[in-house]
């Protein structure tokens, strides 16, 4: 398109308005010249998608996975059926659990407001499963409450309460890593940190990064296995995190408050969102996982700004002549240089097309192989369609900078 140009150039007597060719005599008559360079040669932008796209996907990917990371990590408090939650001063997270007596609950409970309060066990460090795979001992997590608590509203836990009130017994989530733990299905016998213990049932609740499975047995069961949970007297019993319900149209902060200050400074008092909240400020801000992942989606920008550099600085050097030529027809540097961004735009919406569709399939293929939430959001997809934008546009500010040696006067020598 713009060679010919060179051609008309030596015949001035031939020059006539084409309605295809945007000359500035004529504002209005517009060739997509950026969308003609970017897909004349079809090789080459194949070439260049499969670079943006790789770029995209990285950005997904790394970011799906510190999602699932976040919301896999906060699954079990999700299913805790309460609205104020007692927990150590030192818990920074569920799966290095800290404890506190009993009594604490007890004081609790007793605000008017508060309807019922349910002691919650969790052992993650010291319980271990052995494998009917390999008979390798390996982590899982244990959850223990008192059965008829409901302290998890899993309907298949609510519904066998008393067959796993018995000692001995307990029920195993159906979503654990099989290949690790080996399947968890009910009638299995087997040992939980030396002592035996059989399956009576499953439910469903999903592994995380911490934890290949979860059991929930009753704080008897738990006891047997780590007597050192179990104080002089119950109101010495270690508890993780103390569930309080409380009456309906009950101001939640004001009752917060008045708790918090009503106990001593060895436990804390948190809304449901609160507890979250902390959970998942650790995951993001302090785990090294978390902080590798945000990681990864910055080296997804900057693999992704490389690539497209290269491809956008090519394809100005392949056509500094004809740039020229468009110089000498009266474009102005300014015009050239919004043709690039023009074509760094187009090459960033394809781009993040192709990534998207490649993320969801491995999404999917993710969720089913770990049983990880990789799910995909609107605000998360919305980010990175304006990073992939940023990306490829300042690819193209930086490669457009060779537009200034496209030097009309080289055409006559």
């Amino acid at each position: 398109m713009i060679v010919d140009l060179l051609r008309l150039l030596g015949h001035p007597d031939k020059l006539k308005p084409d309605p295809i060719i945007d000359w500035p005599m004529h504002p209005r008559r517009t060739i997509p010249i950026a969308w003609r360079n970017l897909t004349e040669n079809k090789l080459r932008l194949l070439a260049s998608l499969a670079g943006t796209a790789f770029a995209v996907t990285l950005m997904f990917m790394e970011n799906g996975f510190r999602n699932a990371l976040l919301e896999s990590m906060v699954e079990l408090i999700r299913h805790l059926d309460g609205q104020l939650f007692l927990v150590s001063r030192g818990l920074y997270t569920l799966s290095v659990p800290y404890s506190f007596p009993n009594r604490r609950l007890e004081q609790a409970k007793a605000f008017p407001e508060v309807t019922a309060g349910v002691p919650v066990a969790v052992e993650a460090r010291r319980s271990v499963w052995r494998s009917s795979v390999d008979g390798v001992p390996r982590p899982i997590r244990v959850v223990a409450y008192p059965p008829r608590g409901d302290a998890l509203d899993i309907p298949a836990l609510v519904g066998r309460r008393d067959d796993w009130d018995r000692p001995g017994t307990a029920m195993a989530d159906a979503l654990s890593r099989t290949e690790r733990l080996g399947p968890l299905t009910p009638g299995l016998v087997s040992e939980l940190s030396g002592k035996t213990v059989r399956i009576l049932g499953t439910f469903d609740l999903g592994a995380d990064f911490q934890s290949d499975g979860t059991l929930v047995m009753s704080c008897a069961s738990l006891q047997d296995i780590f007597p050192d949970r179990r104080g002089l007297s119950q109101a010495d019993d270690a508890v993780t995190v103390g569930l309080l319900r409380v009456r309906p149209g009950v101001d939640l902060e004001r009752l917060r408050a008045a708790i918090a200050a009503a106990l001593p400074a060895d436990v804390r008092v948190l809304t449901k969102a609160g507890l979250i909240a902390k959970e998942q400020a650790f995951w993001d801000h302090v785990a090294p996982i978390g902080t590798v992942f945000s990681i990864g989606v910055v080296l997804g920008f900057i693999v992704g700004l490389v690539i497209c550099y290269q491809v956008l600085f090519s394809e100005i050097s392949e056509r500094l002549a004809e740039f020229a030529t468009l110089k000498a027809m009266g474009y102005s540097d300014l015009r050239l240089f919004a043709i690039i961004v023009q074509q760094a735009v187009y090459l960033a919406l394809l781009g993040y097309l192709c990534g998207l569709a490649v993320s969801l399939g491995l999404f999917g293929i993710v969720h089913r192989a770990t049983g990880l939430p990789m799910d995909l959001q609107f605000d998360d997809a919305a980010a990175i369609l304006g990073l992939t934008l940023v990306m490829c546009v300042s690819s193209g500010c930086l490669a457009a900078r060779r537009l200034t040696l496209a030097d009309p006067a080289q055409l006559f020598r």
